[in-house]
């Protein structure tokens, strides 16, 4: 064996054919001087022969000839004490051994590396894989991945693992219902079971997100909207959740839109004599449009749950299931809500729990953690963001970058990696990848990677359901695991297109289209 180069974050070595006859792509090599070791991973094997440089003799056989391993190793650590480090402080000189770790070297390398919970096992050395529980939650982290790739199930067993503390307290944006049969868990779920009364919204995001009215294009249907707002709601904050009355609220939207108003001149004759003459009132006919959609989205079946008139008191029950660690894990539910609806709720929860959590002192804060499932929808990356949807985007981007004063992180969940908000990825300090064959969604996630890191990005394309990387501070070495199944797995909403076809009966569009249109 001979050490050709070693680099700051790498080293070539050349052997012959039999020394490292069984090394394979992502084996560790350890690389030692007797005094400084290093722990490195194959991701090169070149198998030069040397026939070219030979004679071959005529009694020789083909297959006898010279053969030259190379081996192209990235450094990831070093042991010290018999314990693996990130923490590269020396290198060893070029007078070096090297040889491929067995399995009792890795488990003695990692024998202290039992605290936090266990994810699954090491693929190449069949190890148990302990995350950090303090480094992956006091710091953003993030799991990305195609659709199939097991980010569900990676979830599960993550809350499953942290539903065993006393005082979890992790709340899950759950989109498409998976995580609702969780027995550890407090299923809140908006829509048929429990309302979310439209005065929630406050008032500027109630005209924005649900009522879909541009402020800076509808200037006096707007002043109308805020006349009645304050007229209805007296003591009320237009960015705060305040009760009041909606169908007042739109009765008084219908009363400007059809007044008329004295003139202070009276008829002096006919059949009107003695009355005074009216004229229309400042807003009368136009506020038709508004009116009319007040009354439609309110009837509208699909947003019944919008329109229950519910208390002040609402507000202290609902954030009480959302906050209180009774329950390690609170998730919720939003799978039977119009999805133009679901997002701005997830904006509003968030934004009531982060300015709640401001509110106590550092050391009556207890940590939450928002898992936040398929985040590419709700916090995209892009300037073309409406106003409403910046104000949500700049809610997450907060807690990026200031939420961990306060007890709360961020947990993202993406299928598109490189549509999700540039500045939260940058704040995440651990990554769970798993498949990944979109080349752009390769390149956005290699540019967050720690130096050294990149290169492993390229071989999820080739992973199987299950098999994650866990990159960043929480983890002692970046290698492959299969992540261990949880007791409760998600319930997934995948249809299975060919087994509905082949089993299927027939189909009542009829009544489907009926549904529908009567809304």
């Amino acid at each position: 064996m001979k050490l050709i180069k070693i680099l700051s974050d790498m080293i070539q070595i050349r052997s012959d054919y039999k020394e490292f006859d069984d090394v394979r792509i992502n084996d560790l090599i350890s690389v030692s001087d007797g005094d400084v070791e290093l722990v490195t991973m194959v991701n090169a094997l070149t198998d030069t022969d040397t026939e070219e440089n030979e004679d071959i003799g005529e009694n020789d056989y083909i297959l006898e000839h010279s053969s030259m391993k190379m081996l192209e190793c990235s450094i990831i650590g070093t042991v010290k004490d018999g314990t693996f480090q990130k923490a590269i402080d020396r290198y060893p000189t070029m007078k070096v051994n090297a040889h491929r770790i067995t399995k009792e070297e890795f488990a003695s390398m990692l024998s202290k590396y039992t605290d936090g919970f266990c994810l699954g096992k090491y693929t190449a050395y069949d190890f148990p894989a302990y995350v950090d529980g303090n480094k992956f939650f006091q710091r953003h982290a993030c799991i990305v991945g195609n659709t199939g790739a097991g980010k569900s199930e990676t979830v599960a067993k993550i809350l499953e693992q942290t539903s065993k503390l006393q005082g979890a307290n992790v709340i899950v944006f759950d989109i498409h219902g998976e995580y609702k049969n969780l027995s550890y868990a407090r299923n809140i779920e908006i829509g048929n079971e429990r309302p979310f009364p439209i005065w929630m919204f406050g008032f500027t995001d109630m005209i924005s997100n649900i009522l879909k009215i541009k402020e800076e294009t509808a200037t006096v249907a707007m002043t109308a909207l805020r006349r009645c707002y304050h007229e209805v709601c007296p003591n009320g904050k237009e960015n705060r959740p305040v009760y009041f009355d909606y169908v007042k609220f739109t009765r008084m939207m219908k009363f400007l839109d059809e007044e008329v108003v004295g003139t202070g001149e009276f008829y002096k004759s006919g059949a009107k004599a003695g009355e005074e003459k009216v004229t229309k009132g400042d807003y009368n006919g136009k506020l038709t449009n508004i009116v009319n959609m007040l009354v439609d989205k309110a009837q509208d079946s699909k947003y019944q749950f919008l329109f229950e008139n519910m208390s002040q008191q609402y507000l202290y029950d609902f954030m009480g299931d959302v906050l209180n660690n009774d329950v390690p894990v609170k998730n919720i539910d939003l799978s039977e809500v119009p999805h133009d609806v679901a997002i701005s709720i997830i904006g509003v929860i968030t934004k009531l729990l982060y300015e709640i959590q401001k509110t106590y002192k550092s050391s009556d804060v207890n940590p939450v953690t928002l898992v936040c499932d398929e985040a590419h929808v709700y916090i995209p990356d892009g300037l073309v963001l409406s106003a409403s949807q910046r104000r949500m985007v700049e809610i997450f981007e907060n807690i990026a970058k200031e939420g961990r004063k306060f007890g709360v992180t961020l947990f993202p969940a993406s299928q598109r990696p490189s549509e999700l908000n540039k500045t939260i990825m940058a704040q995440c300090a651990n990554f769970i990848v798993g498949k990944m064959n979109n080349e752009n969604d390769k390149s956005m996630i290699k540019g967050m990677m720690p130096e050294g890191s990149e290169s492993v990005i390229e071989e999820t394309s080739m992973f199987s359901p299950g098999d994650v990387f866990v990159i960043g501070d929480a983890v002692p070495i970046p290698l492959k695991i299969h992540v261990a199944l949880a007791e409760e797995r998600p319930q997934s909403r995948t249809i299975a297109f060919w087994d509905r076809w082949k089993n299927a009966g027939k189909i009542d569009v009829t009544e489907a289209t009926t549904k529908y249109i009567t809304g």
